[in-house]
């Protein structure tokens, strides 16, 4: 371009001016054709809220506090499952539960609209088993072993990432076997088992989990076909008992033959990852 202004000067003034005119035109149309485009205020979705949970297992009381994803945005938030509106509970301090919780949260703001919910299941114990005796058949996966089967009775709850800590137990098996002996009998209506589907990662939840007391089965679950899309959720599996006292109990989870075949792992057998076992 330099090379082109500088020839334009030993150039005759009437022609000079006719090609400077033009080299402009050019400019200008070429801006013009460049438009910039902006988004609309209606066009533009809130972060979801942060949750931060002491424990997502407790004993007592559980502290929630909850973080704004967009500055001035509204937290709106509800503890018993029902949806989150404009009118749900303001958030404004630290909340404190003491029965088991399920909180919803959404971020609300004039302009923007409103962001995806965000949800956390906060339960309380009905029964400390942190100190029976716990084996798992087959030992879990080398690379996702934790703190060894005690890790199912700690009453610490895992979270999305199975990579980070030592929450999740991992297993690529067709059946994982947990004996639980009890110190002493414990009156039970159901189990739940903590578990996780995360299928960009290839971890399924399982086909179907049983429960034996004294070899007799006392109860069993069959879980649902999955959908693809449907890809990444954690929480507990319940699976309801013949009520009564058992001082033992045998739980049997049985993975999935293969992944199904809308996965790009299909015909491979799938993970399965557990992280903590409760009785109610």
């Amino acid at each position: 371009m330099i090379n082109t202004l500088v020839s334009l000067i030993f150039l005759r003034p009437q022609i000079r001016s006719f090609i400077l005119m033009g080299f402009f035109l050019i400019l200008i149309g070429a801006c013009q054709s460049k438009k910039v485009e902006f988004l609309k205020a209606e066009e533009i979705q809130l972060a979801p809220p942060m949750i931060s949970v002491d424990s997502l297992l407790f004993n007592e009381t559980a502290h929630i506090k909850l973080f704004r994803g967009s500055d001035e945005a509204d937290i709106r938030f509800t503890l018993d499952g029902s949806d989150v509106t404009s009118n749900s509970t303001s958030y404004t301090a630290p909340v404190t539960v003491s029965a088991t919780t399920h909180l919803k949260v959404k971020a609300f703001h004039p302009d923007f609209n409103t962001s995806e919910i965000e949800e956390r299941t906060i339960i309380k114990m009905a029964n400390d088993i942190s100190g029976s005796t716990i084996s798992i058949q087959p030992e879990a996966h080398e690379s996702y072993k934790a703190a060894g089967p005690n890790t199912l009775i700690d009453g610490r709850k895992g979270e999305f990432n199975f990579r980070s800590g030592d929450r999740w137990l991992g297993f690529q098996t067709n059946e994982t076997v947990v004996n639980l002996e009890f110190s002493e009998a414990i009156s039970m209506e159901k189990i739940l088992v903590g578990m996780l589907q995360d299928h960009g990662s290839w971890i399924f939840l399982p086909d179907a989990i049983e429960i034996k007391a004294s070899n007799k089965s006392i109860g069993r679950l069959k879980l649902k076909p999955f959908k693809n899309g449907d890809s990444k959720k954690m929480g507990f599996t319940e699976i309801p008992v013949e009520k009564g006292e058992y001082d033992e109990i045998t739980i049997t989870i049985h993975a999935l033959n293969e992944i199904p075949e809308w996965h790009p792992g299909n015909g491979t057998l799938p993970w399965t990852f557990v992280d903590e076992i409760l009785i109610e």
